[in-house]
């Protein structure tokens, strides 16, 4: 896991700042806001991993050549960007203006992204042209996902509600004057969105069916069952395709496809490449666990309690 053992020093001094930064913000949204960063801190074991967000930056020194701070810098811009997003979520997942609160603090984690971005890129960079560009394509995609089949249609769209994680990357190779390699280097972060949101969303779809959000493994499988827009889909059908059918094992084929494309774009981030496998890995884990989980219990209630006691 070298692409996130080699930079974890890096992150703590990270997410370190990003802590400074927000203790400077005005009672109480920095405590509400340091509440907020604990739940996406690396740092603490037992908090939500979006590595992608903030190690994006450092996984392109494959490929870049620029001063640490740029990348420090980046990193730093792009928590931000992941804390206002991840807000944004949470009040359009809202049902009851529970997170209303939170609009404050959300404006404050924007001031904060864009005062590094103005630091590093002047007002007539290219870079504020992708920034535009990043966040209608957020904009578009989590508007029409509901009403799309983004999966089956046009994957990338998926990749397209993760778009301002993009800034980081863009912004390294305008940085290093490496323009040129934006279109190859965007093909291959989205379809890493892309897995990665495959993979998140084995672990919501419980959540996910019983609100009505779009949810890849859901849309796979209601394409296996042949259903139409308005025929429901339950909790035991899923259960059957995934436990019965083995449907988890054809979602890691096409985890596997991603990877091969991937591959073919000879992009040299050695880093991004081995992250998306992990992703595919784990997938391909989870459903050798599904598989054996069954084998258990087919083999009898005695064998299946030896297995599962502290025990023996």
């Amino acid at each position: 896991m070298t692409w996130l053992n080699a930079h974890k020093s890096q992150l703590h001094l990270i997410f370190a700042e990003a802590k400074e930064v927000i203790r400077q913000f005005p009672t109480p949204l920095d405590q509400l806001g340091l509440n907020y960063l604990a739940k996406f801190d690396p740092t603490n074991e037992s908090s939500s991993k979006n590595y992608i967000c903030y190690l994006l930056p450092y996984w392109m020194k494959d490929i870049c050549k620029l001063p640490e701070e740029s990348f420090n810098k980046l990193s730093l811009a792009n928590v931000f960007v992941m804390l206002y997003y991840f807000i944004q979520d949470d009040i359009m997942d809202a049902s009851k203006g529970e997170h209303v609160s939170k609009l404050p603090l959300a404006n404050l984690f924007y001031v904060q992204f864009l005062s590094i971005y103005r630091a590093l890129f002047p007002s007539n960079s290219p870079f504020w042209d992708y920034y535009d560009t990043y966040i209608l394509e957020w904009s578009k995609s989590v508007t029409n996902e509901q009403q799309s089949d983004y999966f089956h249609e046009d994957k990338f769209q998926i990749a397209k509600k993760a778009s301002p994680v993009k800034n980081a990357s863009t912004g390294a190779l305008l940085l290093a004057n490496q323009a040129d390699l934006i279109p190859v280097v965007t093909i291959a972060v989205e379809q890493t969105l892309v897995t990665l949101q495959m993979l998140d969303d084995w672990s919501d779809w419980e959540e996910d069916i019983e609100d009505g959000s779009y949810n890849c493994l859901l849309a796979a499988i209601r394409k296996q069952l042949q259903l139409s827009a308005g025929d429901v889909l339950t909790p035991e059908m899923v259960k059957q395709q995934l436990y019965v059918h083995d449907f988890f094992i054809d979602y890691g084929k096409t985890a596997d496809t991603h990877h091969e494309h991937l591959l073919s774009l000879f992009v040299g981030m050695d880093q991004l490449l081995a992250f998306h496998d992990s992703l595919v890995q784990n997938i391909h884990r989870l459903a050798h666990e599904v598989k054996e989980r069954r084998a258990t219990l087919v083999s009898g209630g005695f064998y299946y309690f030896l297995s599962n006691s502290d025990r023996f």
